[in-house]
């Protein structure tokens, strides 16, 4: 028995507003369901750091040209995680916690980190990865530096344009997990 046309148009105007509510959630979901493991796409960790390529990258609320700019960055080298993927689109966090999607061509491999971005104050920069070791500089809390390499306690960074190189302790820098080795 066939249903009453009223009952089978309130049913498929139901169901499509039932669809069209989910949809938009899609990339979301599979980004949740993304992370603690491998990107679908890259096959490389997630979450894991990368730095911004461009000199000047639109973070987006959803993974297309279509979704609103949420925030725009306006140099290059800053350190961004990568939290899930979705097609050419990464989703990524910078170090105020700020998420949004960016497209992949605008990121980078080379790691690079902010200074204690949580606190006020100084972090010295030592000569060597000691805590005795003689202090070249004191940076302040958000300067940006290029990770050259970590031990998993000690990170290797420079700060171009001051000419300055030297050790941070690895737990003093947003863009570097806890014990993690860089090469």
């Amino acid at each position: 028995m066939a249903l009453p046309p009223k009952v089978t148009r309130r049913t498929f105007l139901m169901l499509s507003f039932l669809l069209a509510s989910i949809l938009p959630d899609l990339p979301v979901l599979e980004a949740q369901a993304q992370a603690g493991r491998v990107g679908r796409v890259t096959r490389l960790d997630l979450p894991r750091f990368v730095s911004l390529k461009a000199s000047k990258a639109r973070l987006r609320v959803g993974p297309g040209v279509q979704y609103p700019v949420k925030w725009e960055y306006l140099a290059p080298n800053i350190p961004l995680e990568v939290i899930a993927e979705f097609g050419n689109w990464r989703r990524v966090r910078d170090w105020t916690s700020a998420e949004g999607w960016m497209y992949h061509t605008l990121l980078a491999g080379r790691r690079t980190a902010v200074v204690s971005p949580w606190r006020a104050g100084v972090t010295s920069l030592r000569r060597y990865p000691s805590a005795h070791a003689s202090i070249p500089a004191s940076l302040e809390s958000g300067v940006f530096v290029e990770v050259e390499d970590c031990s998993g306690t000690w990170c290797k960074v420079q700060i171009k344009g001051a000419e300055l190189e030297g050790y941070i302790q690895q737990i003093a820098l947003w863009g570097v997990y806890p014990g993690e080795v860089v090469r």
